[in-house]
């Protein structure tokens, strides 16, 4: 996975959502789903379609949910998904353990914490278009598609 580089990883939710493995996620309401890693977390934004910043429906209106995952809360979780002991005493062996885990499954256990966290909001986003919510996110870098 990139740094500080968005991935669009609304395929895998779906395929997720299909095979009942995500709970809180429900099909069709999160129109895209974004993740990025981040120096010392991932961070997931949720787009819903059609809601403002107070969550009423409002046409037009597209709203992005950041929450933000630590990377150790996240070794935590892979050991639990996985049963392996990871034993991190440094930033660099964070790392390395991240890297040594194939992206899509970081993806997966990604979106399997922030589930089991019941899709909580670290902040959110009122954006005016699909555009606008690319903009916001990819800061000009654009983004990776990941299917």
């Amino acid at each position: 996975m990139k740094f500080a580089k968005y991935y669009d990883v609304t395929s895998k939710m779906n395929q997720l959502i299909d095979k009942g493995e995500l709970f809180s996620y429900a099909k069709d309401y999160y129109k895209k789903l974004f993740i990025c890693m981040d120096t010392n977390d991932f961070w997931i934004s949720r787009v819903l379609e059609g809601y403002n910043s107070e969550y009423d429906p409002e046409q037009g209106k597209w709203l992005i949910e950041r929450e933000k995952i630590d990377k150790y809360d996240f070794i935590e979780f892979l050991s639990e998904k996985t049963g392996k002991e990871y034993e991190v005493t440094s930033k660099h062996q964070r790392e390395n353990i991240i890297d040594k885990v194939p992206v899509n499954k970081v993806v997966e256990y990604l979106m399997l914490m922030d589930d089991d966290k019941g899709l909580e909001g670290w902040d959110s986003l009122e954006c005016d278009s699909l555009e606008e919510v690319i903009e916001a996110l990819d800061g000009g870098f654009g983004i990776e598609m990941m299917i």
